[in-house]
């Protein structure tokens, strides 16, 4: 039975990878078919570099920040960790999103490298999906906000329909851990005696593992713990968004904070679409779509949409690089991949 299950896992990853490539060929097509190239590279010719540093930094405080929140996560979770042993485990992660598919980055960050600082691996997947959430959130109130302050540009109604959706699924999740996070503890540890002395005992440690997550993103989610998320999340974006904003600049196109914001969430949530690794695709046509919408000419979009990935892509792939060599520990959970209670 499980040579079966293999060779079916073996014939589904080839069509996921196929069709994630598939669609980041698709994208860049649509971006770059009705754009002159002499007018991208003069667009790139003139671009203004000493704009790159201000955004570099600001990236910097960004990725700060990140690993700070998620440390505060995990001590909110039981762990006893700092923002500095968090850094190597969480920018390496991000190096393997960048460069892996399917965001293997984030399963080696709940799965592998926790051994590494100590953290059970339930805590790490329970910080995971919950900075998933606040992120969404956080950058759907960019969006509206980037939207409120700009305006120049129409926002598609499609568009205007995905975040209503996409709100309203957050919030509502949110509400639900927050409210319904000890009834539903208290259930599956009921479930988990009763199956443990009954005739169904192999479900008892994955209900048991269950509990455990569910506990831990609860304490995640206490009210302190949330003000703390959900102003350290408005200031990560908030630098994100200084890059996005130093690129604009540096391209001379017209256009202030509020249009740089508007820009950075459209991006981001576009890379929610499956692509290829680096989210190379989906976040070119979305960043391109944004900056044509906000008043850009297509050579400049298309400009600002190759210089933006790869002011995120490179730096970040680089840090993780740096962190992974610098420390191999970090791989020492790599044979266990199930959640430990």
């Amino acid at each position: 039975m499980n040579a079966h299950l293999n060779k079916d896992t073996r014939k589904k990853l080839p069509i996921r990878q196929i069709l994630g490539v598939g669609i980041s060929i698709v994208c860049l097509v649509l971006v770059f078919r009705k754009v002159d190239f002499n007018q991208l590279r003069l667009a790139l010719e003139d671009f203004r570099w000493h704009f790159i540093a201000l955004g570099l930094a600001s990236l910097a405080v960004d990725y700060t920040l990140r690993i700070q929140r998620w440390a505060v996560m995990l001590r909110a979770g039981g762990a006893t960790v700092s923002g500095w042993s968090c850094a190597a485990p969480f920018l390496g992660s991000i190096t393997l999103n960048n460069v892996l598919p399917f965001r293997a980055g984030d399963l080696v960050r709940a799965l592998v490298f926790p051994a590494a600082i100590g953290v059970r691996r339930v805590t790490a997947t329970a910080s995971l999906l919950l900075e998933r959430l606040v992120d969404m959130l956080t950058l759907l109130l960019s969006l509206g906000i980037g939207l409120s302050l700009n305006p120049v540009g129409k926002v598609p109604e499609w568009l205007g329909r995905s975040v209503f959706v996409l709100a309203v699924v957050g919030c509502v999740a949110l509400v639900l851990i927050v409210t319904l996070n000890k009834p539903i503890v208290r259930l599956l540890n009921w479930l988990q005696v009763r199956f443990s002395q009954g005739s169904l005992q192999k479900l008892s440690n994955p209900i048991s593992v269950l509990a455990d997550l569910t506990r831990d993103i609860g304490e995640m989610s206490r009210p302190r713990v949330l003000i703390t998320l959900a102003l350290l999340s408005m200031c990560i974006w908030a630098g994100e968004t200084g890059l996005f904003w130093a690129v604009l600049q540096g391209l001379n196109i017209d256009a202030g904070f509020p249009a740089a914001l508007t820009i950075m969430a459209i991006a981001t949530l576009s890379t929610l679409v499956p692509s290829s690794p680096g989210y190379v695709g989906p976040f070119h046509l979305a960043a391109y779509s944004a900056a044509v919408m906000l008043g850009g000419s297509p050579a400049q979009a298309a400009s600002f949409a190759v210089l933006a990935h790869l002011g995120l892509w490179l730096p970040t792939t680089l840090a993780g690089g740096v962190a992974i060599l610098a420390k191999p520990a970090l791989f020492k959970g790599r044979a266990s991949t199930l959640p430990d209670a």
